[in-house]
């Protein structure tokens, strides 16, 4: 069968949006380009473990390494979509405040 990474990736895609129930939309490029940027070092960690280049205890070590990575990556994004959430009150407010002024 084989380790089929793209799958592999869309699994995991798949597994994150499922966490992420309320803004998934929002955030999705930008945990799809997470996963993408992980795709290279998933895929030597598997390929030398494969090869027997890691002992069971590399690859968990290895694996929680990327784990934090990718946490890292998509703390990035949660980040992002809270500035946009920020701009966009903050621009409603901005057009409340100008309408109030012309109002008085």
């Amino acid at each position: 069968m084989g380790f089929k990474i793209e799958q592999v990736l869309n699994n995991m895609l798949d597994a994150a949006s499922e966490e992420v129930l309320d803004g998934w939309q929002d955030i999705k490029p930008c945990v799809e380009l997470a996963l993408q940027d992980e795709k290279d070092a998933l895929q030597d960690i598997v390929q030398a473990y494969e090869a027997g280049d890691l002992t069971n205890e590399d690859l968990e070590s290895q694996l929680e390494d990327e784990k934090v990575a990718l946490e890292t990556a998509l703390l990035v994004c949660r980040i992002k979509t809270k500035v946009m959430a920020q701009n966009a009150a903050n621009a409603a407010i901005n057009a409340l405040t100008a309408a109030i002024r012309l109002a008085i």
